[in-house]
């Protein structure tokens, strides 16, 4: 779809739900699918990889709220206010969402620009503008203050400044240095991919090599990845609780491969949002449900 396109009218959830196709002959989503949307549009915006806190797959009833509120609010986090231009990056998140879901594209365009000139460090915006905004977006069609056209058109827009900021700050590489290196990859049901943008983000701003992402599915292609090259770590998004013994079954034969198996692993995405104790004992070296933890792992690894 075209960003020169203007969204088409606001139709709350209800409406869709009450037919599944319009006078109009438009085909609507059902009320199951618009539940799979709004759980999938919350969930798309987490860490794929973190700092390695046990903590966080040991939690109660509430850390599902309580992840989802550090991904909004990470500027409530002691160690997060001490990133160098967090006030910029709060300050920035009103007008992100604002150009993201307006129907004039130049909008978002110039936005880009400013955020380059502005000189806040990529991994700064990542935690406190690009993931909290994501978040924002699933709020906004959750409250029916955006429909599925004015979401979408906002996620991709998203990604695509979440790219560039990445592509046009990568750190220069250090001559004589082994460089880090991680690999990305998803399982089936990780199909919305805003979230692994964001951490390749993070990585590629403090100075490691990033491949894989959203086209990179724990297949077979997955393990011939891992054969040509080594990798300090992969990290895999969960899409659906239910693939969390899919997920295993790749940790177990990666740990178990000679030539893979001193490489760390790391899990995250909506699933170990929505159920963190569900990855519990699964084998993953770290489990993580924020942005901010991505640039912890990053810092320490």
């Amino acid at each position: 779809m075209s960003d020169d396109a203007g969204p088409p009218k606001p139709r709350g959830r209800s409406d869709a739900a009450k037919t599944p196709e319009g006078a109009d002959g438009e085909v609507h989503l059902s009320a199951s699918d618009h539940r799979l949307l709004e759980r999938t549009i919350r969930g798309s915006v987490p860490g794929i990889v973190g700092a390695g806190h046990p903590e966080l797959i040991h939690g109660h009833a509430g850390d599902a709220m309580a992840g989802e509120h550090s991904m909004q609010h990470p500027e409530l986090h002691p160690l997060a206010r001490q990133m160098p231009g967090t006030d910029q990056a709060v300050a920035f998140r009103p007008r992100l969402l604002a150009c993201l879901i307006d129907a004039d594209p130049r909008h978002h365009r110039g936005f880009l620009e400013e955020l380059q000139r502005s000189g806040v460090p990529v991994r700064t915006l990542a935690v406190h503008l690009f993931a909290p905004v994501a978040a924002s977006l699933g709020d906004l069609w959750c409250t029916d203050e955006a429909d599925l056209m004015q979401v979408a058109v906002a996620s991709t827009r998203l990604s695509m400044i979440v790219n560039h900021i990445s592509h046009a700050s990568i750190a220069p590489q250090v001559e004589g240095a082994r460089r880090k290196s991680i690999l990305l990859a998803r399982t089936p049901g990780g199909l919305h991919t805003i979230g692994l943008s964001i951490v390749a983000s993070c990585f590629r701003d403090m100075g490691w090599g990033v491949e894989g992402g959203g086209d990179l599915e724990i297949d077979d292609s997955l393990y011939t990845r891992l054969s040509r090259k080594p990798y300090t770590v992969l990290g895999i998004s969960v899409g659906r609780v239910d693939e969390v013994p899919a997920c295993t079954d790749v940790i177990r034969r990666v740990q178990t491969t000679p030539a893979t198996r001193t490489m760390r692993i790391a899990v995250g995405g909506p699933a170990v949002i929505a159920k963190p104790r569900a990855f519990q004992g699964i084998g993953a070296d770290f489990v993580t449900r924020s942005a901010l933890e991505v640039v912890q792992m990053a810092s320490s690894a």
